[in-house]
This record gives structure tokens, C-alpha cells and sequence, in this order.
């Protein structure tokens, strides 16, 4: 299986983030890193770039506030190509309503607590590949 990866420009990862609303947070809780399903919105500011949430205030995300990341993949089997994104910042609750942007959260029970990824860094690859017996799979690893 041969499979080629690009690391992509800034703007491009920028783009592939908006054009999606669902990835997996990342953050610590009790010693361990943990990836949770999410809903999200981009909010771009110039030169500022913000990932607001939505969630239950007593959950591991709604409890956290510190160094945290998310991760948006897609993956097109057919064509035979797959790109990733990794945003990283620091999480932390949203107290201003004004600042409470609509993330269209796929379940809305329960999720009053806005928290919000401040983006220090975003990186992402750009993967294609052959087809093979074993099918299709690439080295997800982030650009640093």
C-alpha cells in the first residue's frame, strides 16, 4: 500500500475545519487523555481563532479548563484520499452570552455550558493513496 501525506498550508487547514462541525476534543482528565465526539463552531476573528462548544456542566468537558485539542479527519474511501486537522489551545467556559455562538448540537438535553477552544497552533495532512488487498489506511500523525 502506498500512501503519500502533505502537510498542509495553514489557510487549507482553516478551511477543511469550517466545513466540518463535528470532531473529537481531547483533554486530561484524572491523569488520562480523553477524545469525546463533539459538536463545534469556528469563530475567526482576523487574527483570532476560536472553537466554540456545547456541553452538560458536569461532565469531563464541562468540569475541564486547561490544554486541550480537537481533532476533524474526513476520509473518502472512493477517491482514495483523507485529510486531518489538530487544533491546539486552552479550554476554557464562555461567560458572556454574547460569545455563545451556536454549535447545533446533535443532542441539546442538558448542554447549557459553553466552553471555548482559544487556538494557539492548527496543523493538518493531506493524505492519498493506491488501493491494495488490505484496502485502505494511512499513518494519521499530526504536523508540528
Amino acid at each position: 500500500m502506498g500512501a503519500t501525506q502533505f502537510e498542509a498550508p495553514q489557510w487549507e487547514c482553516f478551511e477543511w475545519l469550517k466545513s466540518d462541525t463535528v470532531g473529537r476534543l481531547c483533554v486530561v482528565d484524572r491523569g488520562f487523555p480523553l477524545a469525546f465526539p463533539v459538536n463545534y463552531k469556528v469563530i475567526r476573528d482576523r487574527e483570532e481563532c476560536r472553537v466554540i462548544f456545547r456541553t452538560v456542566p458536569h461532565s469531563a468537558v464541562g468540569r475541564y479548563q486547561g490544554p486541550a485539542s480537537l481533532e476533524v479527519d474526513q476520509i473518502d474511501r472512493t477517491r482514495l484520499h483523507a485529510w486531518s486537522v489538530i487544533v491546539r489551545g486552552h479550554l476554557c467556559d464562555i461567560v458572556d452570552p454574547a460569545d455563545r455562538a451556536d454549535t447545533s448540537p446533535l443532542v441539546t438535553e442538558g448542554r447549557n455550558r459553553w466552553k471555548v477552544l482559544q487556538v494557539s497552533s492548527i496543523s493538518g495532512r493531506r493524505f492519498t493513496s493506491r488501493t491494495a488487498r488490505e484496502g485502505f489506511s494511512v499513518d494519521w500523525q499530526s504536523a508540528i
